[in-house]
């Protein structure tokens, strides 16, 4: 199936019912450090993660280890604890950080108009910097017209691109994640300050916090290259392959890479009261972002009900990410917890009758507004993506559907309360909604 990177939106909504029990933290320690190396070492052995983990509480470093899937087949795979990673999504809480700053220092608002800024934007005179950083802009996730050679456009250039796209709501309405609008919100802050949007991060966050393994691909003059970037993998039919760090479909403005530590002392720093309640995300009591694109993932927090932090990045994308975020934080809190099996789903006949119930089209705002479509075929249920026929499912029940017995990703059908269908999708381990394109979804 087409992958598609899920980020941080995705993870601060999921459903958590965390609990704080009162336990004294330095007995626990070496627990919470035996129990979550146990599960990283089960990821492991079962190839599905690849990586570096840090896990501090109350100052103290509870586990910081490197994670290695055998490089026997894969030598490239090979990371080390201090390894740089492109950090990707990540960048969007440094941006949200600069807003507080400029904001305190009155060059900019969040209640600005983003015509304010740049004069000429198609419904700028609706849209706020504030919708930009909640997601709530109405802008597409991505630009929807294929353009070659995006990574060498300049910011200026991106800015146009964007000026085509039509908006997907009125601006506040909604909310839905756009990479487009913080890509704006990179531009806005570049032109308030006068320079690049990376040279701005450099002199105001990297060097202060002697963050000296951050830096960016491009726009910032005088630093050197980085020295021990992981290279980045991908499954290609049970066989882990090498992708390109830097794709020709990604953007350059804002190409940053680092390191655990270094992101540590960022996270350590917005913890402070200057942005504490500013950064916060509303739906899951956390301070952080994820990041990743094709054969990366990363996730920063600072889980505030647990008093922990966690980072970690895998340069190998078949991960189950959101289970990692929500198994740490069981174990970081006492909750029980599972640790991860291999998966072997057994087909089983689900009747025609019962599959008419899920033909339909689904939008997945999440996924660039794709359009899931799922026919019956020859007594099948087919799923197509955008029109283009994708593959065969298999029923693991009457609701939930598999392409392969190993898929950690399926597809699962749950009635509402007209009788329509709601489409849940679950990959990597992120239940993510789709609606029914007939409008009656509720």
């Amino acid at each position: 199936m087409n992958k598609i990177v899920i980020l941080i939106l995705l993870i601060v909504s999921m459903a958590c019912n965390s609990r704080n029990e009162k336990v004294d933290s330095s007995d626990l320690n070496d627990t919470y450090a035996q129990k979550i190396e146990e599960y990283f070492q089960t990821l492991v052995s079962l190839r599905k993660f690849n990586g570096a983990v840090l896990v501090k509480k109350e100052d103290s470093i509870i586990i910081f280890e490197n994670f290695n899937i055998s490089q026997r087949d894969v030598k490239s795979l090979a990371t080390t604890k201090d390894a740089q990673f492109d950090i990707h999504s990540i960048s969007k809480i440094i941006a949200k950080a600069a807003m507080v700053d400029l904001e305190n220092e009155q060059l900019i608002s969040a209640n600005d108009l983003v015509s304010k800024h740049i004069s000429d934007f198609p419904s700028g005179d609706k849209i706020t910097l504030h919708d930009l950083i909640e997601n709530q802009s109405g802008l597409p996730r991505e630009l929807t017209s294929d353009v070659d050679n995006l990574i060498q456009k300049s910011p200026e250039e991106l800015v146009q691109l964007i000026k085509k796209e039509k908006l997907l709501y009125e601006p506040g309405t909604d909310s839905s994640y756009s990479n487009l609008g913080y890509q704006l919100l990179y531009y806005i802050i570049s032109k308030t300050v006068n320079k690049s949007f990376v040279e701005y991060l450099d002199g105001k966050y990297f060097v202060p916090l002697k963050m000296m393994n951050t830096g960016a691909h491009f726009h910032l003059k005088n630093k050197i290259k980085p020295s021990n970037l992981v290279q980045n993998h991908e499954d290609d039919d049970n066989t882990i392959v090498v992708v390109p760090n830097i794709q020709n479909g990604d953007k350059n403005q804002a190409k940053l890479y680092s390191n655990i530590l270094d992101l540590a002392n960022f996270l350590e720093f917005i913890k402070g009261p200057k942005y504490f309640e500013k950064l916060k995300n509303k739906n899951r009591n956390t301070i952080g972002w994820s990041g990743g694109g094709d054969g990366i993932l990363s996730h920063m927090e600072y889980n505030i009900d647990g008093d922990y932090e966690l980072i970690f990045f895998s340069n190998y994308d078949e991960i189950p990410f959101g289970d990692i975020v929500l198994t740490i934080e069981k174990i970081m809190t006492n909750q029980p917890y599972e640790l991860p099996k291999a998966i072997n789903r057994k087909e089983s006949h689900v009747s025609k009758q019962t599959l008419s119930k899920y033909e339909g089209k689904y939008l997945m705002r999440e996924f660039n507004n794709s359009i899931f479509e799922f026919r019956i075929e020859k007594d099948s249920l087919v799923f197509y993506q955008d029109g283009e026929k994708n593959t065969v499912l298999k029923a693991d029940t009457d609701s939930t559907f598999f392409e392969l017995p190993t898929d950690e990703d399926y597809f699962e059908f749950k009635e509402n309360d007209i009788g329509k269908y709601t489409l849940v999708y679950h990959y990597k381990k992120v239940p993510i909604i789709g609606k029914l394109e007939n409008g009656n979804e509720n």
